[in-house]
């Protein structure tokens, strides 16, 4: 008989710990999701802005506009199969053309910096990490086009 209750008791102390332990393990998993897209949104707008600051013109254009060259669209592309939420219906890339004082020029020459921003959405599973965590992870990238 008495062993039959320590089994019962034992079962009833596992799931008054289990619950717990499972809601800091889905904290955790969503606290490295979020790291993760985080650094992905970062790694994005670094790889988008480096590509149109190189090469903010196709060779058969006479005149162009800041983030509409086909390595730039190449870059995009790339990166939203790498970033996720980045392809998603909420995520935006805008371009903009700057000078040193971040003053948004009309039209970009040598010298001049790619501004880049990122936001994409972004959920946690764990509903108490809901009430803390942004839920929209942003990253801008300056990059200066060579003389």
């Amino acid at each position: 008989m008495h062993k039959r209750r320590s089994r019962g008791q034992a079962l009833v102390e596992f799931s008054l710990v289990l619950i717990p332990f499972m809601w800091m393990l889905l904290g955790v998993v969503d606290l490295g999701r979020g790291i993760y897209v985080s650094n992905g949104v970062a790694q994005a707008a670094r790889e988008i802005a480096r590509a149109d600051s190189v090469h903010a013109c196709d060779a058969d254009r006479s005149s162009c506009t800041v983030g509409t060259s086909s390595y730039t669209a190449s870059a995009i592309a790339t990166q939203k199969g790498l970033v996720p939420g980045l392809g998603g219906a909420g995520a935006s890339i805008t371009f903009a053309c700057t000078n040193e004082a971040d003053t948004v020029q009309p039209k970009c020459v040598p010298g001049n910096f790619v501004r880049v921003s990122i936001s994409v959405p972004f959920s946690v599973v764990t509903p108490l990490l809901s009430m803390v965590a942004p839920s929209t992870l942003t990253s801008v990238t300056h990059i200066q086009i060579p003389k």
